[in-house]
């Protein structure tokens, strides 16, 4: 009885299963790019198209792209495009800003005129690289350390190495198979200063799960992570903060603070001359607008951020 009942259940899933497949291919209209979340890599805007030219009434799509900030969607440009083949890569327009994403995106809302078929993309981004001037542009460099050093022997080594100034404040950065360390210097007036990861470079257009912020509190003396759940609601990007780092640390040295963030806790492998994205964000008590670095760094775009190299 009971081998008879599971067989039922089975047969029944494969029945929906076998249902779902033939509903997706009865639609009219398939867009396969781009797709939600995406982050197109050139200016030019291009959907690939599968459509079952009988159903569309003079083979014509219309097409809206559209800009959402804040709150407001703004119309960026419109296009009627006709099929004239099942299978197409349509060229709609030109995408204008060289980063959009964070809290940003934008969509596609199509539509086959004299039918009710109709749909909408969204979110996706830009995020757009000069391999020329980007490759070693805002790179620094984390220094080999020995492994097992002390922090004591690590604030020392860190010390003298090469470190990047972001107002008053100063940090520098080493690693070894135990974790990355960061040496900071925090000035005076500073409340907070948020170190955030990358951990594939893969400077995207929108934070994803894996991006990683280290958050050191100076009041308090301490480091807490955080990273970041996305989601979208038709009219905005948001990101909903989580907790990591069971294993971040803070040891003071001298003048200096020297950060450990443990390579499982940033999930990944390190390894000789490996890039990590980076971006610094320094809070100041008496100002509103955090200092960054890269000047330009977005919290929100990864592709704004800055490189990180673990050097021999």
């Amino acid at each position: 009885m009971l081998r008879k009942l599971t067989f039922i259940k089975a047969a029944a899933a494969a029945a929906v299963l076998v249902q779902g497949l033939t509903a997706a291919q009865d639609d009219a209209v398939i867009i396969s790019a781009p797709s939600p979340w995406v982050t197109l890599r050139g200016d030019s805007l291009v959907v690939t198209v599968q459509a079952d030219t009988s159903k569309l009434p003079k083979n014509m799509i219309t097409f809206k792209v559209q800009k959402g900030s804040g709150g407001r969607t703004t119309t960026l440009f419109s296009k009627n495009v006709k099929m004239e083949d099942y299978n197409a890569d349509l060229f709609l327009g030109t995408i204008k800003e060289r980063h959009l994403g964070g809290t940003d995106f934008l969509s596609i809302e199509w539509s086959v005129p004299g039918t009710e078929l109709a749909g909408t993309i969204e979110p996706f981004g830009t995020a757009r690289l000069d391999p020329v001037s980007d490759s070693n542009k805002n790179l620094l460099t984390a220094v080999k350390l020995k492994d097992g050093a002390s922090i004591g022997q690590i604030s020392d080594v860190l010390i003298g190495a090469q470190s990047q100034s972001i107002g008053a404040s100063k940090f520098a950065a080493g690693w070894n198979k135990e974790g990355l360390y960061i040496l900071l210097n925090a000035a005076d007036g500073v409340s907070e200063v948020e170190f955030a990861f990358d951990p594939k470079c893969g400077r995207n257009a929108f934070l994803s799960w894996a991006d990683r912020f280290a958050v050191y509190l100076t009041d308090a003396d301490s480091v807490y992570g955080v990273n970041y759940r996305r989601s979208f609601d038709k009219t905005a990007v948001t990101y909903a903060g989580m907790q990591w780092g069971e294993g971040l640390s803070v040891q003071t040295s001298e003048s200096a603070k020297v950060i450990k963030i443990q390579w499982h806790e940033l999930g990944l492998q390190p390894f000789e001359e490996r890039n990590i994205g980076i971006a610094v964000f320094v809070k100041e008590k008496s100002k509103r607008t955090a200092l960054s670095y890269p000047a330009a760094a977005n919290r929100t775009i990864p592709v704004t951020w800055g490189s990180l190299r673990l050097e021999k």
